[in-house]
């Protein structure tokens, strides 16, 4: 195990998320990267979940807690200070987990906050009632040394929230190419997209547009959240071509059954799955909301539609699904861009960078 190496300096990470959405898959893709590895021994505080399961079969230690899907809570908050008492970590790398935040400070550890999404600076996942606004400036002012945000729009919400501008390093999420490499070739008429559901993203949305596109396309919607059951019962009601797969273990396998690949949110931090998709070599059409315009360039890899607009969503589906040699363009297009901007590999050796700063002496 990577913790065992104790020669090396070492970093937990606390991430309160049980299933592996965004933020898990890049916890994963991070922990497990030789470009870290070979310079940190690196572990994982979470509760049990999905998460913690895929990260003891990657190889890495957890130390699990509670407080699943919640980022403060009192027994979360003392777990982990036992926890980083115990193992006596140089820094402490969180995902949310605004306990694992207020640990780090309360052990004396270097703390380092990933920012992944553009919700409040504390949570939307916070237990803690009528939090405020000083909590969420407290949050980005005094509880880590570092934030890393996963977009330049995250990083100006984050300063605009009260964070010092020298503190926050943009460090988007990143994807291993090679996981996507034996993804088929794009299927015809068939639309895909991939979340949790849940209203900021958007699948209702997504639904009028299908709607729209009855008899020229049929989606395929994969993942979980509270949102599932309204959006089953509706496709259901109206009779929608649409398939609910549920959650999604295996992305390249998900997306090998795509050919266009949509992402309708309301709000989104980076999008990491439009990079996933652009990896895979799918056009992506995304809504100009948050870094998403920092992934998908308009008519270059995709396009990019205004948010709550089922119809110009289903114009530019429409537009890739009738013209296959475009689409193939843009996807290829896509996989290029992630290779120079969205590598696994770029993201390791920033945040190994970041790491080595913060301890240096």
């Amino acid at each position: 195990m990577t913790n065992a190496r104790t020669h090396l300096p070492r970093v937990l990470h606390v991430c309160s998320d049980t299933n592996i959405g965004g933020a898990g898959r890049y916890v994963l893709t991070l922990l497990t990267h030789p470009r870290l590895a070979e310079r940190f021994a690196v572990a994982a505080a979470c509760p049990e979940g999905a998460l913690a399961a895929a990260l003891r079969r990657a190889g890495v230690t957890v130390f699990p807690y509670p407080g699943a899907d919640r980022s403060l809570t009192g027994p979360g908050l003392w777990h982990l200070y036992r926890i980083m008492r115990r193992w006596r970590p140089h820094i402490v790398h969180t995902h949310g987990a605004l306990s694992g935040r207020i640990a780090g400070r309360l052990a004396g550890v270097r703390v380092v906050y990933t920012k992944h999404g553009l919700a409040a600076a504390v949570e939307a996942s916070v237990q803690v009632r009528s939090p405020g606004a000083w909590l969420r400036r407290l949050a980005v002012r005094r509880f880590a040394d570092r934030i890393v945000a996963v977009s330049a729009a995250v990083r100006d919400a984050l300063v605009a929230q009260g964070a010092d501008p020298g503190a926050v390093r943009v460090i988007p999420g990143g994807v291993d190419l090679r996981a996507y490499e034996q993804v088929p070739p794009p299927v015809p008429g068939v639309v895909g997209a991939l979340g949790r559901l849940e209203r900021e993203k958007g699948f209702d949305v997504l639904l009028d547009a299908m709607a729209e596109l009855r008899g020229e396309a049929r989606l395929i919607l994969g993942g979980d959240g509270s949102q599932r059951q309204a959006l089953a019962a509706r496709v259901e009601k109206e009779g929608l071509p649409v398939e609910l797969t549920g959650f999604v273990a295996d992305v390249p396998a998900f997306l090998g059954r795509t050919g266009v690949f949509v992402l309708p949110s309301r709000s989104e931090g980076l999008g990491l799955v439009a990079v996933e998709a652009m990896a895979a070599g799918r056009p992506v059409v995304a809504t100009r909301v948050g870094g998403l315009p920092e992934v998908v360039v308009d008519g270059e890899t995709g396009f990019l539609v205004e948010p709550e607009d089922p119809e110009a969503l289903a114009r530019a589906i429409r537009a890739l699904l009738a013209d296959p040699a475009r689409a193939a363009r843009m996807g290829a297009a896509g996989r290029e861009r992630v290779r120079k901007l969205f590598s696994a590999e770029r993201m390791a050796e920033a945040t190994a960078a970041l790491y080595e700063e913060l301890i240096a002496p």
